[in-house]
């Protein structure tokens, strides 16, 4: 059966079963504390001007998101918002007229599908030129924005983070579903 993607107000429950199944295991290694930060991040995201979030589910069962909204105005300083504007000499203006691409995740259970690449072209087709952080250690998300024409922006450095290294990817301007 195809997966089925649903658009509905996202439920952290589901939301965060799929985070922690994606992101626990390498080559992110999140906490149970970075967990349920994502979860508790949520209702303000949600609350984001242009937000939107799909979930695909398989035989009804949760199987991967993607979530985003239209990048602050002003620029934040919160989390990797203050690195990227100095890896970009502080002319953040290329992704202020973008929409954020802030999180994609697939079951591993589920991978292999097509799920994250139908995920990421949903959602961008309806948002418009985007933009996505990830750490250039995640091999198999950096094949797939790169196998979609993304473009590498920046990349920078963030001592505390389990990753120290992070990319910024730029969408094709006719990105689409």
């Amino acid at each position: 059966m195809p997966p089925v993607f649903d658009d509905a107000e996202p439920n952290a429950a589901v939301l965060g079963s799929i985070y922690a199944a994606a992101f626990t295991p390498p080559p992110w290694h999140e906490t149970p504390d970075r967990v349920d930060a994502f979860v508790g991040r949520l209702p303000s995201q949600a609350g984001s001007p242009g937000f939107r979030c799909l979930t695909a589910r398989v035989d009804g069962e949760p199987a991967g998101f993607t979530c985003g909204f239209t990048t602050p105005d002003p620029w934040p300083s919160d989390r990797l918002y203050r690195p990227i504007a100095d890896a970009l000499g502080g002319d953040t203006s290329v992704l202020g007229t973008r929409f954020e691409v802030h999180e994609l995740a697939v079951a591993p259970r589920f991978t292999g599908r097509g799920l994250g690449e139908a995920l990421v072209r949903r959602i961008v087709a309806d948002a418009g030129p985007s933009w996505l952080v990830t750490s250039p250690a995640a091999a198999s998300a950096v094949r797939l924005y790169e196998r979609l024409g993304w473009s590498r922006l920046c990349e920078f450095d963030v001592p505390r983070e389990s990753f120290r290294a992070f990319r910024v990817y730029l969408s094709p301007e006719d990105f689409a579903a």
